[in-house]
């Protein structure tokens, strides 16, 4: 890792594994309703054109200038906070006909995203840019809703994080989208600048130099007043458990179940709550897998996730409205299994298959960039290698114990309209 400035890192993993570099350009910055739209807007418009290429057109002539470069944009909830990055994936520097550093020009060419956007000559941005990407970002919302295991999940988050950071919609929503102004994307992005932990995650074999030269000019020209990440919002158990249903024109039910559980985000606690999950509701080897929903048959699907950074795990099912109860019960059957110490089987198929994918995020640049750029909020940076070396050392008392940690919050029915006559 090299230190650029206050908030500002660089995190490069170099390998000539890959015939791709990737370099990403990362904010965090805290989560929050008002601005939680202008910052995924302002993210889009910038991964599309440049001042210097003004159109979408002029800006792909670029990047295929560039070998055939590609220009990414992503957005994600990191605990309370909102992760916005910019990333060019290139062709490594070892395939460039004439020796040039491909990478240093794609640096290049995202540090103009930022420092150079396009703007007209009052210093604004264009309107019809503005519109362009506002369809765009309301499209991936209304792609949410439409998918309703995304939309089940994102309805469970919102009812069991009210009144907390975590229960806004990393894109915002459609009615602050559309009220947003160039003047609100200015403001977005001088924000960014100056306040956020901005981490720039550089994978493959490149002029690491010139990158750490270029990066330092850069942002060492904004005045920083930096601000460190919000600490996710903590509450250990649920006072009462929270039942919602909701009835939409849907083929296929849906449960989602929330657990709190009662452990703080801490380096030691993390690949527990991971190898539990998985041996809790994970792969085919699973409690829920094997009980819930091929024994019994009470899912089509049924799946554990946990969120360490706000210690919690939330399970997916689809399911029929008639097996609901009896899903939900299993579930929580199974989950006094693993606290009984029942996962022999099970803990040691989950090791080998954390391992081995966790491990397989070094066959993928792309994957391997977003490995470290979901560190950012971390205060050490774990390798793949060091990862998978957590996880083999958990034994079952440590699975057991973080099963004891787990308190019912919420449980979340989709549920099919109900025939009228």
């Amino acid at each position: 890792m090299y230190h650029i400035g206050d908030g500002v890192d660089i995190v490069y993993a170099e390998t000539d594994k890959f015939k791709t570099s990737e370099i990403a350009i990362t904010f965090l910055s805290p989560l929050e309703e008002k601005t939680a739209a202008a910052n995924a807007l302002l993210c889009s418009m910038l991964s599309s054109t440049t001042k210097a290429y003004p159109t979408v057109n002029a800006f792909n002539r670029k990047l295929a200038m560039l070998y055939g470069a590609r220009a990414i944009f992503s957005v994600s909830k990191l605990g309370e906070n909102q992760a916005l990055t910019l990333m060019v994936s290139s062709l490594a520097d070892r395939f460039a006909i004439d020796g040039e550093s491909i990478s240093t020009e794609a640096f290049r060419l995202l540090c103009d995203m930022l420092f150079a956007p396009n703007l007209d000559v009052d210093g604004n941005f264009f309107d019809r840019d503005i519109k362009r990407e506002k369809k765009q970002l309301t499209d991936k919302l209304d792609a949410e809703f439409n998918e309703k295991r995304i939309y089940s999940l994102r309805r469970l988050e919102s009812i069991m994080f009210e009144g907390e950071p975590y229960a806004v919609n990393k894109y915002g929503t459609k009615k602050a989208i559309n009220a947003l102004t160039g003047a609100d994307l200015l403001n977005a992005l001088k924000t960014l600048k100056q306040h956020s932990k901005i981490q720039i995650t550089v994978v493959g074999k490149v002029d690491i130099d010139a990158i750490r030269a270029l990066a330092t000019e850069r942002f060492n020209s904004v005045e920083r007043a930096y601000k460190a990440p919000e600490k996710a919002v903590f509450k250990p158990c649920a006072d009462t458990v929270k039942d919602v249903s909701e009835r939409m024109e849907v083929e296929q039910g849906k449960l989602v179940i929330g657990f709190r559980v009662n452990r703080e985000d801490d380096a030691s606690g993390n690949p527990v709550l991971r190898l539990f999950t998985d041996v809790f509701g994970g792969g085919p080897y699973s409690k829920l897998f094997n009980n819930v929903r091929e024994k019994l048959s009470l899912c089509y699907y049924c799946s554990a996730r946990p969120d360490r950074r706000k210690s919690n795990v939330i399970i997916q099912c689809g399911c029929e409205e008639e097996n609901m109860d009896k899903a939900l019960t299993e579930i929580q059957n199974q989950l006094d299994s693993v606290k009984n110490g029942d996962i022999v089987t099970e803990i040691e198929a989950s090791k080998m298959a954390l391992s081995d994918m966790i491990l397989s995020v070094c066959d993928d640049s792309l994957a391997l960039c977003s490995w470290y750029i979901n560190q950012i909020s971390d205060n050490e940076i774990l390798t793949p290698q060091e990862s998978a070396a957590q996880n083999n050392r958990i034994e079952i008392d440590d699975i057991t114990a973080c099963a004891k940690l787990l308190t019912l919050d919420t449980v979340f029915r989709l549920v099919p309209e109900k025939e009228v006559g």
